[in-house]
Formats: structure tokens, sequence, C-alpha cells
């Protein structure tokens, strides 16, 4: 008997913390286009004086942060998230990402 397995797995099982700053409107957009997404992810907009930032939470940082939602207070967690995570977000251009999200190419 002959066995052939012919799964695989394209994708990581890593999570992803991403911060992203940028215009409001280019955030704004950027965070609807973020919905065409399927996998648990979280995506939590931070106003600033000029510009906004974007935190995309997704995978191994998804379950951390749900762990830190029980402990602490959801406004001061979504308003001071990088003095809370364990890990640093990865810094990425708003340009870059709006780019991959309109060639279906950004991945969680």
């Amino acid at each position: 008997m002959q066995i052939q397995n012919k799964q695989h797995q394209y994708h990581t099982s890593f999570g992803k913390f991403i911060k992203i700053t940028g215009k409001p409107e280019k955030i704004a957009l950027a965070k609807d286009m973020l919905w065409n997404i399927e996998k648990p992810h979280i995506s939590l907009t931070k106003k600033g004086a000029k510009k906004d930032s974007l935190y995309i939470i997704s995978g191994k940082e998804f379950s951390k942060f749900i762990d830190l939602t029980k402990n602490i207070y959801f406004r001061e967690l979504r308003t001071n998230l990088e003095k809370y995570m364990p890990v640093k977000p990865k810094s990425q251009k708003i340009s870059s990402l709006l780019k991959k999200l309109k060639n279906d190419k950004f991945k969680l």
C-alpha cells in the first residue's frame, strides 16, 4: 500500500505584532481592508497629534493579548499597548501595507 500526503502548509504559526504609523485617512483605509482577512486578528487604532498608529495582532501574540485582557482594564491596555505586550512591535510603512493588501499578499 502506498500512502501519499499532499498537505502543505505555507503559512507560519508564529504570532505577529505590527505597528503602522501614517495619516488618519490611510490608516482608516488599511483597517477597512483588513476585514477581508479571515484569520483571527485584532486591529487597534491609536490617535496621535498628526499621525495615527495601527496595531495588528495575530497568532501567538493574539493569545497573549487575550490573556492580558483578563488582568488589565481594556482601556488601559488599548492606550498603552506597547507597555504591556511582552514583545516590541515590528514597524511597517503604511504604503507597503496598502500595496500588499491591494494585491492580496499580506499574510497574518
